[in-house]
């Protein structure tokens, strides 16, 4: 197995990165060899793609699984597990996917269309302690039959559709273009039923609380260019000291903890979800309230990493704009004299933006009780109606309007809301899906608040150490000078 070869863009990774003349630095061939260790911040505990959502998590899954098509350093779409981009059927509601000859896991086994489907199917069964599907079944909503899974009726829903051992066919209930997107996305991320990904390390063990991988020798990409990966934790001060005395190689925080720190582009967002079976009549009223907060003071004053203030319920990196301002409208009943807001425990800028609302809600004449709770809780709350309105974050994967909205109203409404949100905006951009997404937002009474993201803090030595497009790093293109040698 070859090493793989350079990323796109990489002379420009290396002008930058390397602080080099743009020829001198592109006439350095990328290195092999030598160990990486990146700090998080917290230690990788799921390495599932159809589970991850903290950060670390995700980190850990590019690092593990490959998908079927995958965003390029440009920030189009390119073939990954697929010989070819999918293209639509006559009709738009049709896909094959073939995929290319000679693939296996990581643990070696042949990965065939057969595990496509079996993985791309669990994202919507019903699985874990609470017997819920996936949080990323918004991948699979515009397949025929995904209902049928969701409500326990079917295994697997009709419209995957296994051909051969290289080919299968993906069916769908509506015209939805942006299905080679949602296949780029993580959650798509192809496993064996034995758990073994495609991408370009393994696990090899722990060691002082980070997660070993070593090399996949059977990667879609060939071999990553590092001989080991360590994935770590660290707070801030620590990762940079860590930095300075060459403990680390990289650090993916929302602080900047080096001079060389890149934003990657601000996908997670944070939105009001208001209760109407609760709040009734006033749902309007508090909404109207919440509005007049100043969005971009909020991202400003009480957002660590990189921020923007939410136009709409999808990130401007995705959805850039604002949609027309719509008609006022009154209060016609008054606002409550009580509201719970309920915010997940952990989610330090989510507590911020709820103490900030309390204050200005207040202003308004509403007495606001911030409570929190754990995220299995505040899910199941949420679902149930159990609290006025709740405040929570949404870490967007898929890179189009249809995709980022669908993950939005999964997470806040359920997968009825979500399947309608994603065929609204199917093939939508710009002006129309700008206009499409405001109506959602009233639809659905979630009310937008900021977006944030992650910072990519590299040692002066690593290359490739750029995000994507995804707000993520591919851990098989990252290299150091001179291969790591001392």
């Amino acid at each position: 197995m070859i090493r793989r070869a350079a990323a796109p863009g990489l002379a420009l990774v290396l002008a930058l990165g390397a602080g080099l003349p743009g020829p001198a630095a592109a006439a350095i061939p990328p290195a092999s060899g030598g160990e990486l260790r990146v700090l998080l911040p917290a230690t990788p505990r799921v390495g599932d793609p159809a589970q991850a959502t903290a950060p670390q998590d995700l980190a850990l899954v590019r690092a593990l699984q490959a998908t079927l098509v995958e965003v390029d350093a440009s920030g189009g779409l390119a073939p990954g597990l697929l010989a070819e981009l999918p293209a639509p059927e006559p009709g738009g509601t049709a896909y094959r996917l073939r995929l290319r000859p000679g693939l296996r896991f990581g643990d070696g086994t042949p990965l065939r269309a057969a595990d496509v489907a079996a993985s791309l199917a669990r994202l919507l069964a019903r699985s874990g302690p609470a017997r819920e599907p996936s949080p990323h079944a918004w991948v699979l909503l515009p397949v025929l039959g995904a209902d049928a899974v969701l409500e326990g009726r079917a295994v697997a829903p009709a419209g995957l559709e296994v051909l051969s051992e290289l080919e299968l066919r993906v069916v769908l209930a509506f015209p939805f273009p942006e299905l080679p997107w949602a296949l780029a996305a993580l959650p798509s991320a192809v496993v064996s039923s034995r758990g073994a990904g495609a991408g370009p390390f393994v696990l090899d063990g722990h060691e002082a609380g980070a997660v070993r991988l070593a090399p996949n020798p059977h990667a879609v990409r060939g071999l990553p260019f590092a001989d080991r990966l360590l994935l770590g934790a660290a707070e801030a001060r620590g990762a940079a000291r860590a930095l300075e005395r060459r403990q680390a190689e990289l650090a993916i925080r929302p602080e900047a903890v080096s001079d060389g720190a890149v934003p990657a582009a601000p996908l997670t967002v944070t939105l009001l979800a208001l209760q109407r079976s609760r709040l009734g009549a006033g749902t309007e009223a508090v909404r109207r309230a919440v509005e007049a907060v100043d969005r971009a003071e909020l991202a400003r004053r009480f957002v660590r990493g990189p921020s923007v203030p939410l136009e709409t319920l999808v990130p401007p990196a995705i959805l850039p704009g604002r949609p027309r301002p719509r008609p006022g409208r009154l209060a016609t009943a008054p606002a409550p004299r009580q509201l719970t807001l309920l915010v997940p425990a952990g989610a330090p800028e989510a507590l911020a933006a709820a103490d900030r609302l309390q204050v200005k809600l207040h202003d308004a004449g509403i007495r606001v009780s911030v409570e929190t709770a754990p995220p299995e809780r505040f899910a199941a709350r949420l679902a149930a109606g159990d609290c006025g309105a709740a405040i929570g974050s949404v870490p967007v994967l898929g890179l189009r309007p249809a995709l980022a909205a669908g993950q939005v109203a999964l997470a806040t409404r359920g997968p009825a809301a979500a399947r309608q949100a994603m065929a609204a905006l199917a093939g939508l951009e710009g002006p129309a899906a700008l206009a499409r997404v405001a109506e959602l937002e009233r639809s659905l009474d979630l009310v937008p608040l900021f977006a944030s993201g992650q910072r990519a803090s590299p040692a002066p030595a690593l290359q490739g150490a750029a995000p994507r497009a995804d707000g993520g790093i591919d851990p098989g293109d990252l290299w150091l000078l001179g291969g790591g040698a001392p």
